[in-house]
């Protein structure tokens, strides 16, 4: 079994904003400490901006307990050129002392904003200028989560998905006017997420373009229903409005999908040796000995070659596990004559195989068949193939050829329906 980490992203109630994720990723257990730490060191970066109280709070929201973001500070500058910005948030990620994978997030939500900004006000990046995006909240609620997401370990192995996002109504005044919700950069970031967005369920702004540009940089994916998961923590970050009858929060869940792994490993013995100056039947005779079932040799090949003094040469390759490899040994000593055998261990994956024994009625005569039945690293199956020596059987008893068996019985195990695919979809015949 293997598995891999789920965080599902559930902004459908009342939105998503920077602070209520955050928020959220602190109730699911962040260390607090640490992220208030990490987002005091971001004050020099902003000369003009000055912090004086930051924290995490215990709240309820329409009756429901969650953790709330709250930061008191003053700013002297209302805008930034964007490529500024950009500088200063790589700075603060050095600062921050985040990893490759945490810079990538950042800079990536940040360029998100950057690009729909540039988009809506027909301007390249380099001649733009940054209102909202450019307070040091941005960098906060960017190097805060990050930090968090770094100290739950959710930028390993960890699959995003989002709900549709509640982006709300009215209207929403700012740097450039007055602009109905959702505003044209949610709008524009939504548009490239490929993700679902809906009205209300309040008039008011509750998604904003720092919390969709965050979807953007965890590279969420869609989702209508919850995936298949343990849950395992549960967080709710709360906003900072308070609306009547709906609470204004986010809820983040983690979890495990646990897989099973259809791909393994194992070890096998190869021995191989030359054999020559043998007539056709003591190999033949070796093939038939090889061949029997008690010996649990799992596969074995004879190739002609050419050896010293262009003398012809059979190459005998037998595979088998390392339990059983002396006594094969001795039987190719035995039934050959070689010298030497060359011994060689091989580490090889495999795909996962079991077997079923099926009855078949063939002329009137209930027959078992064993069938082989292989499956890829999805589960779904690719081989169906019944044994060899029960095909046979039945050829000789039925006074039918190989052939024709071998397809009447393939057809009457699948019209029994006797073997079902993986993934809960059945199996298909291409």
């Amino acid at each position: 079994m293997y598995l891999t980490k789920i965080a599902v992203i559930d902004p459908q109630i009342c939105g998503i904003s920077g602070d209520m994720f955050l928020s959220s990723l602190v109730d699911c257990g962040a260390n607090k400490d640490k992220i208030i730490k990490k987002i005091r060191l971001l004050e020099k970066q902003f000369p003009g901006a000055t912090i004086h109280d930051i924290k995490f709070v215990q709240t309820e929201t329409n009756g429901f307990r969650a953790t709330a973001f709250l930061m008191e500070l003053e700013e002297n500058f209302s805008e930034m050129e964007a490529v500024e910005m950009l500088r200063i948030m790589t700075r603060c990620c050095e600062t921050a002392e985040l990893s490759q994978r945490g810079k990538r997030f950042v800079l990536e939500s940040l360029n998100t904003l950057i690009r729909v900004e540039s988009v809506i006000h027909n301007k390249q990046p380099k001649d733009l200028h940054l209102h909202e995006s450019a307070s040091i909240d941005t960098a906060v609620d960017l190097i805060g989560s990050a930090v968090a997401l770094e100290d739950l370990n959710l930028f390993n192995d960890t699959v995003f998905y989002a709900t549709r996002v509640s982006v709300g109504g009215g209207f929403t005044e700012f740097s450039h006017g007055k602009m109905p919700n959702p505003t044209n950069a949610v709008l524009e970031i939504s548009k490239d997420l490929k993700i679902p967005i809906i009205g209300g369920p309040v008039s008011s702004e509750i998604s904003t373009p720092t919390g969709v540009a965050i979807l953007s940089g965890l590279k969420i994916r869609r989702m209508q229903f919850y995936p298949e998961m343990t849950v395992e923590k549960i967080g709710y970050g709360a906003g900072k409005k308070r609306f009547e009858k709906i609470p204004n929060i986010l809820r983040i869940c983690i979890g495990l999908d646990y897989k099973e792994d259809l791909i393994s490993k194992d070890f096998v013995t190869v021995l191989e040796t030359n054999i020559d100056d043998v007539s056709g039947e003591i190999l033949g005779n070796l093939a038939e000995r090889l061949s029997a079932p008690e010996l649990g040799v799992k596969d074995f090949s004879i190739v002609n070659g050419l050896t010293k003094k262009n003398r012809p040469v059979n190459i005998l390759k037998v595979i088998c596990s390392e339990q059983e490899e002396k006594n094969i040994a001795r039987i190719i000593f035995e039934e050959t004559g070689t010298l030497g055998i060359r011994r060689v261990i091989n580490e090889r994956y495999t795909l996962e195989r079991y077997s079923l024994s099926v009855p078949i009625i063939v002329n009137g005569r209930e027959f078992m068949v064993a069938v082989k039945i292989s499956k890829d690293d999805q589960g779904n199956i690719i081989k169906v193939k019944p044994e060899y020596e029960d095909i046979k059987k039945i050829a000789i008893e039925s006074e039918l050829g190989y052939k024709k068996t071998l397809d009447l019985v393939n057809n009457l195990i699948f019209q029994k329906g006797v073997i079902k695919g993986s993934n809960n979809d059945g199996y298909k015949v291409n």
